[in-house]
Order: C-alpha cells, then structure tokens, then sequence
C-alpha cells in the first residue's frame, strides 16, 4: 500500500526546526505553537516510519533519512513556491513590496544607482532598505524578515543559498597628507600600518579575523587599534585625524579624488573581500525582489570595476 502524501506543513516544521535547532524558534518562524510544531515532526516521522532528527547533546542532527527529506524537502517547497510566483506574473506589472539589506559598505556608493534606475523602470515597486552588518543581516533573512540581503561571502547559517556578486580589493585609507611619500591610489605595503593608530571593526564584524590574522603573519603591529563599526563616524575620523583603517574599495569609491581622504591599495599583501547575495533556500525570489537584486549586483560590479580608470589596483 503505497504512502500518503507528504503534508506541506509538517515538512516546513521539519526544515524550520532543524534549520533553527529549537522548536520554540521555528515555532515563531512558523508562526505556529511549539507543541503544534512537535506535533507536525512526529507526524512526518510516524508517516516515514523512521525518525528524521537526532539530538546529540545540546545539538539536533539529522539521520540519514532525515538528510534525504530535508535536502529533497527545501527542493519541492522551493518549486511549489517558484510555481505560484511564476503563475502569478504572468501578465502582471511588476509591483509589491521588496524588503533588502546591504551592509554599509555597499550603501554608501552601489546603492543610489540601483535605486535611481529600478524606480524609474518600476516605479510601482515599495521597497524597504536595512543597513546592518552581515551577522544580523543573515538571520533577518533566515527569519524571513527580509527578502535577501547583500553581505561578505564566508561561512552561510543552514538554510540560506548565497550568489556571487563581486570581488573587492581592500585599501589603506588615511587623511590626505599623512603618508607624504605615498601618492593617493598608489599601492603600499602592509607595513606602512606599524606604529599606526588603526580603527578595525568589532568582533562580530566577518572582516576582522581576517585583519587580525593577516597583520599577524606579517608582523605588523599598530600603536593602538580602535574598534568601530560606525562606516560613517570611521570615514570623519579618517579624514580629520592621525588614525588610518583598512577599507573596501566599495565604500572608498566617492573618495576616489582624494580631496578628503587618501586612498592606496593595499598590494604587500593584497587582500580581498567577496559579495554574496543570500536568500533562503527554500524560498525562491519575487519577480520584483529577484529584479530589485540584479540591480544592486550591477551597480555594485560598475563601483568595482571602475577603479581601473584610475589605478589598477597598484600596477600604474
């Protein structure tokens, strides 16, 4: 006799609760009970006649069975969802709310062009823009509280499917002037930083292990590192001040005539930061939301690409 059909519900219970590693959590993911949750697992479960999730110590792993539903689970939930978006546009003007995040270092440079020719192109679109850091960022997506989100590429929390967008090159950038033997977009060593007083994000900013460890292997060591996570604070103080930071090229671009800041690319050692655009696995984009992402990921490859009119990265 063959196995009724799996119910809808009980495998987005299942992928919540994994993805969350706690009922309660996937419970107002869901917006759901917890018991109503438990009870939706124990079903799928019973209907499989195996179980699909483990605990071992504080952690919910999947068994064998459970690896199959889950990745073969976030397919059918993502089709199904594809289909009735793509159902739904046909014929339609593009229209409805696109919820996106970016983090500052985009914001600053990539983000007016992709509005300025999005709104003229869908002038019906609502769009509602959080600038957070990639930490916070992720789980809104994870949480569903936004569509998707521009962040660094690097380790992806379950349930989240991450596009390239772009490669960055990072920058040394101080107030004109105070590296008087360096022409602003020339290239300098890592070095140039020792002694210096460096502002570096927080801890929980992606950048930072990769800072720390880099001056590290290269035995760099400044005066005094300051944390800041405040792109625009960081951006005064560069410019009014003795303090120097390693940068994005990304947020440097509106600096690139160096009236205020100096800017020089980092090439002893070069370092480098990816984009990603992330979205949640099983939930495919809007049309206007997938429209809306596009845009941004050209400005932001424009911005990148345009430093080569000035200095190719230190080879001029």
């Amino acid at each position: 006799m063959p196995l009724p059909a799996i119910n809808v519900r009980a495998l987005r219970a299942f992928i919540a609760v994994y993805e969350e590693q706690s009922f309660s959590r996937a419970a107002q993911r869901e917006n759901a009970t917890q018991s109503g949750m438990s009870t939706q697992v124990k079903n799928l479960e019973q209907q499989l006649g195996c179980e699909l999730l483990s605990r071992d110590r504080k952690r919910l792993d999947l068994t064998p069975a459970g690896e199959i539903v889950y990745r073969n689970g976030q397919d059918i939930l993502r089709l199904m969802l594809a289909t009735e978006r793509q159902v739904q546009d046909l014929g339609r003007t593009v229209s409805g709310l696109v919820r996106f995040g970016m983090i500052p270092t985009l914001t600053r440079a990539a983000l007016i062009p992709a509005l300025d020719s999005f709104k003229r192109d869908f002038p019906g679109v609502e769009l509602s823009l959080v600038e957070e850091y990639s930490f916070s960022l992720m789980r809104r997506v994870l949480n569903g509280e936004i569509d998707f989100a521009l962040v660094p590429g690097g380790d992806l929390p379950v349930g989240l499917t991450a596009q390239h967008v772009g490669r960055d090159r990072e920058m040394i950038v101080s107030r004109p002037g105070l590296f008087a033997d360096r022409p602003h977009l020339g290239p300098v060593p890592l070095s140039v930083l020792a002694g210096r007083r460096l502002i570096v994000p927080s801890a929980l900013n992606v950048r930072r292990k990769g800072i720390e460890a880099t001056l590290r292997a290269h035995g760099v060591y400044p005066a005094e590192m300051i944390e800041m996570d405040g792109m625009l604070a960081t951006l005064e103080l560069l410019g009014a001040s003795d303090m120097v930071a390693i940068l994005p090229s990304a947020i440097c671009h509106p600096d690139k005539d160096g009236s205020r800041r100096q800017l020089n690319i980092l090439n002893d050692p070069p370092m480098s930061i990816d984009y990603v655009m992330v979205r949640k696995t099983d939930s495919p984009l809007t049309r206007a939301a997938r429209l809306m992402a596009e845009r941004i990921a050209e400005s932001t490859d424009q911005i990148l690409n345009d430093w080569a009119d000035g200095a190719q990265y230190g080879t001029q």
